[in-house]
């Protein structure tokens, strides 16, 4: 009997062994379950966390993209473009160098100016008056040359400072030229003017008992005007001076002008680009201050009226 609780002492022993060994094995399994669990999280945490930084770091970029100045863009393209109809002597005209056609006068060296002063280089465009504005707006040039900032204009376009100040007056025959000496004395007459100048809206507007030739070259209306086939031609002072110098006793300017609140010419430059404009103003200030814009202006006439009386 004694043998027999001993054996069944022993086999109970054996078997409560057996279930301890069972249990830790049971326990340690989770434990590894577990450390692959908790290793795989942060790391499946962190993954998302990295991307989602590098997507906020995304639109800042863009945002300063678009942010960069005007003048930050035009250095970056290396280039000025400007928009110019050259018949309008003495701010803008052509001459013949090295048998080439180049686009000077005193638009241009002021461009050229701007553009040194920003370090790029000037490229001219050429086209009609009347596109100039519309290319402007459209940003296919970033300025354009000769124009008077009236308030139409100024809805759809920003202004630099008037770089000079003008008047509008009449380019008439030098064997008529008493026969014009106030508003009235074109009554019944034809008046030339260039298409889209603010000449163009003077006569259309303001000298409705005439009648109006428009055309898109102030060089077609002089020669009009040479054979006959109109009667005067409405002109920015400087221009008419030009041609008058060149004609001598051929053509002249009439005592009459008709002086405008927006008389003279600016820079147009796109809505929204202020630090272009105030870049242009500062080019400006220096010139006029320094005495170089006065300069550029007597260069381009004497080299405009020789350019006139050659052709």
């Amino acid at each position: 009997m004694k043998k027999m609780t001993k054996l069944l002492a022993l086999v109970c022993a054996m078997m409560m062994l057996v279930a301890v060994v069972a249990g830790c094995s049971s326990t340690g399994t989770p434990a590894v379950s577990d450390a692959p669990e908790a290793t795989e999280t942060p790391a499946a945490t962190d993954a998302p966390a990295d991307e989602t930084a590098t997507a906020d770091e995304t639109p800042a970029p863009e945002e300063s993209a678009e942010a960069t100045p005007t003048l930050d863009a035009i250095r970056e393209r290396g280039e000025l473009i400007l928009g110019t109809e050259s018949t309008y002597p003495p701010f803008e005209f052509i001459v013949i160098e090295n048998g080439e056609s180049v686009g000077v006068g005193m638009d241009v060296a002021l461009a050229q100016a701007i553009a040194d002063k920003l370090g790029v280089k000037l490229v001219k465009s050429e086209m009609a008056f009347d596109s100039l504005i519309p290319a402007v707006q459209a940003g296919t040039v970033d300025i354009a040359a000769s124009i008077t900032p009236t308030a139409e204009r100024e809805e759809v376009v920003d202004f630099s400072a008037n770089y000079y100040d003008t008047t509008n007056c009449f380019l008439v025959r030098a064997d008529e030229v008493d026969s014009f000496t106030a508003k009235e004395s074109f009554d019944g007459k034809t008046i030339g003017a260039q298409q889209g100048t603010a000449q163009n809206t003077l006569l259309t507007e303001e000298m409705t008992n005439a009648t109006s030739l428009i055309l898109p070259k102030t060089s077609t209306l002089i020669q009009e005007l040479k054979t006959g086939n109109i009667d005067a031609i409405c002109l920015e002072k400087p221009v008419a001076d030009c041609y008058a110098a060149a004609y001598a006793g051929e053509l002249v300017v009439c005592s009459f002008e008709m002086p405008v609140e927006e008389g003279g010419v600016a820079i147009p430059v796109a809505k929204g680009k202020e630090d272009l404009v105030a870049f242009i103003n500062e080019v400006i200030e220096e010139m006029k201050a320094n005495g170089e814009m006065q300069k550029i202006y007597d260069e381009a006439v004497a080299l405009a009226i020789d350019q006139i009386i050659e052709d």
